[in-house]
């Protein structure tokens, strides 16, 4: 039996409903956003569907943990420039030899959101996203560097036999 699939609501079909929540793994609020409907109704019908349930809360693609100079976008991890501008800031700071309470509080006159949007810019956060940035930066150095000997030595590798086949 074929089904006729009504285009200005879709969430009447079945498989759009199953493409959407358990392939793509979008929730409720996003299929509904997408289709300008409710959650409520996106509920009701997959339910109706016979399309199992997630338990309320639990968000698969959730990206936990954000540090300092990172957002998120479509699901994905970004760069936050404005936040990555601050912390290039700090280190301009540190580097002239302010201490990290003097940083706090350049960050805080100059009105520098912290990662929350509330509280204030304190030592210690300071000192923390410096700490944790000179770690990137450290191992994408030595990334660097990794590869710059790999190809090196595929380079004094590979010399001799480009000259031998000559």
């Amino acid at each position: 039996m074929i089904s006729a699939v009504c285009t200005d609501q879709p969430f009447k079909d079945k498989s759009f409903l199953h493409q959407k929540y358990v392939v793509e793994g979008l929730s409720c609020d996003e299929i509904a956003s997408q289709i300008f409907s409710a959650r409520t109704t996106v509920l009701k019908y997959l339910k109706i569907h016979g399309i199992p349930v997630r338990e309320v809360g639990i968000n698969q693609k959730r990206v936990r943990g954000l540090t300092y100079g990172q957002k998120v976008k479509e699901r994905c991890l970004a760069e936050h420039h404005r936040e990555l501008d601050a912390i290039l800031k700090m280190k301009e700071l540190r580097e002239k030899g302010f201490s990290f309470w003097k940083i706090a509080d350049v960050l805080n006159t100059m009105r520098v959101p912290t990662k929350t949007r509330k509280g204030r810019w304190h030592a210690r956060s300071v000192h923390s996203i410096l700490v944790r940035n000179e770690k990137n930066d450290q191992s994408y150095l030595t990334h660097c560097l990794t590869i710059i000997l790999v190809f090196d030595l595929t380079h004094d590798f590979i010399v001799p036999f480009l000259k031998m086949a000559h």
